[in-house]
């Protein structure tokens, strides 16, 4: 996952459900599971990004900050937990771990993953595209194929 790669399916859909329900003038949350190896293009279209790597990085930070003499490492903790410095921390780990959360209940199994969910319940990932806007066409694509779209 760490470089790009065009193994992916390109047009890879996984579906949530087959209700008949009409898309017609509805625009679908657009979520986006991705790490920093991918740029992400449009992502403005996007209703959420989630960096699923953002957690590693932050444990990366963490670690790499203390000593490997327990004592001084438990004083650095104690003082890192109490530095303006944590609660920035604190917040963007729970942040990451949302990301992770979501993917895990939305069945991404690769990125980048490009989810789209409609209020009534059908949903459609695309795998191995960076560019929302394309990804959108594709999806917007499909569901005029599926007479979904008017």
């Amino acid at each position: 996952m760490k470089k790009k790669s065009y193994f992916y399916s390109y047009l890879a859909f996984l579906i949530g459900s087959t209700t008949q329900l009409s898309f017609a003038n509805t625009e679908p949350n657009i979520s986006v599971y991705t790490t920093l190896a991918y740029r992400i293009e449009n992502p403005e279209l996007a209703t959420q990004i989630y960096y699923l790597d953002k957690v590693e990085q932050i444990e990366n930070w963490l670690s790499q900050r203390f000593s490997r003499d327990p004592r001084i490492a438990e004083q650095q903790a104690k003082a890192l937990l109490n530095s303006p410095q944590w609660a920035e921390k604190e917040k963007a780990l729970k942040e990451s771990y949302t990301g992770v959360i979501s993917g895990w209940q939305n069945g991404i199994k690769k990125v980048p993953a490009v989810l789209f969910q409609s209020s009534n319940g059908d949903n459609a990932i695309i795998y191995g595209e960076t560019n929302i806007s394309k990804a959108k066409q594709l999806w917007q694509q499909w569901n005029q194929h599926r007479g979904k779209i008017q």
